[in-house]
This record gives structure tokens, sequence and C-alpha cells, in this order.
């Protein structure tokens, strides 16, 4: 609810394949706990063209797509083309390139709002809406996890250095973390 700020008002479409845990938590689960629509569009392969004119067609009003799609659907020229109830986008699963980012709110008018997470994580850290976007980052944590960048023994580094995300499980656990493989 955080990163795709969806409302029942709301009709989502996630362009994920059902392989992929995004389409679970795009199509899915996030969708069906804000009492979003779903809309499902059967792609035999990828096409900028349709996205565009899917788009245009129907009343959708945030649009999942992977950086990839977003990186194929820049160099299509979208100015014959307007999305009237698109309000919001999303993207995650890869990074998304500043210059995407930029070509996507001239065509568009709109930011892409992108988010880092994995299967058994889902989204971690988000460009919620709302938040001013800095190109290149990952943005905040979403709650209800507390993120913090760790040295190798764990411990937090200052601001601007690398290390490696770390989420907080000690004294509650939070309850979309996956667990274990069996």
């Amino acid at each position: 609810r955080y990163w795709m700020n969806l409302t029942p008002s709301d009709i989502m479409w996630n362009t994920s394949d059902t392989g992929w845990a995004k389409s679970a938590w795009g199509s899915v689960f996030a969708p069906w706990i804000c009492g979003s629509c779903v809309f499902v569009h059967s792609m035999p392969q990828f096409k900028p063209e349709v996205i565009a004119e899917t788009l245009s067609r129907y009343p959708i009003t945030t649009f999942c797509t992977a950086p990839t799609a977003f990186r194929m659907l820049v160099q299509h020229d979208l100015s014959s083309y307007k999305f009237p109830s698109l309000k919001h986008c999303v993207t995650g699963g890869e990074a998304l390139n500043p210059e995407v980012l930029a070509k996507w709110k001239i065509q568009t008018g709109l930011d892409i709002h992108e988010a880092y997470g994995q299967t058994e994580t889902v989204a971690l850290c988000a460009n919620m809406k709302g938040m001013k976007i800095k190109p290149g980052s990952l943005g905040k944590a979403v709650p209800p996890y507390d993120v913090q960048i760790v040295d190798e023994r764990g411990a937090v580094v200052p601001a601007g250095e690398e290390g490696n995300i770390a989420v907080r499980v000690q004294p509650t656990r939070p309850f979309c973390l996956f667990s274990e493989y069996l």
C-alpha cells in the first residue's frame, strides 16, 4: 500500500510474468488487500506500441512493469498517445536508469517509483508516492521493515558508504519476511 499507493477506485496493471514473485504481489496480494481492480492483458510478446495503446484505451490508474520495459517504451514515440487515467507508475526487479526515469517523465509527465525487494521479502525499500525521487536511489524502507546498510560484521555504515542491505529481524520478525527453504 505504501509503494503502489492503491485504493479501491484504482485499476492496477502489472505486466510481470506469472513465474515471478512480483506477479503475485503486484497482481494479486497488494491489489486484493487494497480492494483494487486488476487489469489483465495477455501478450505473447512485449511490444511497446501494444503497451502504449492499452494505457491509452483502458482506465488503468497504476502501471507496473520492469525497468527493461520502461527502457523500451521511452525509445518508442509516445507523442501520439495520451494516458488519461494513468496516475502512478512503479517498477522493480532490476535497476532503473536515471535516463529512463527522466525520459518517461518528459514523455508522460509521470514519475516512475522504483522499489527493491526479493522473492523472499517483497518490497523492502521504495521511492513511495509523495517522496522526492533521487535518481539511482532505492528510496526509503517500506513499513514494517527496518532496513540498514551494514558492514560484514553487521555494524551500520555511515551514509554514502557501501555495504550490505540488512533487515532487522530482532526482536520482532516482519510478518511478510520469508523464513527458510526446506
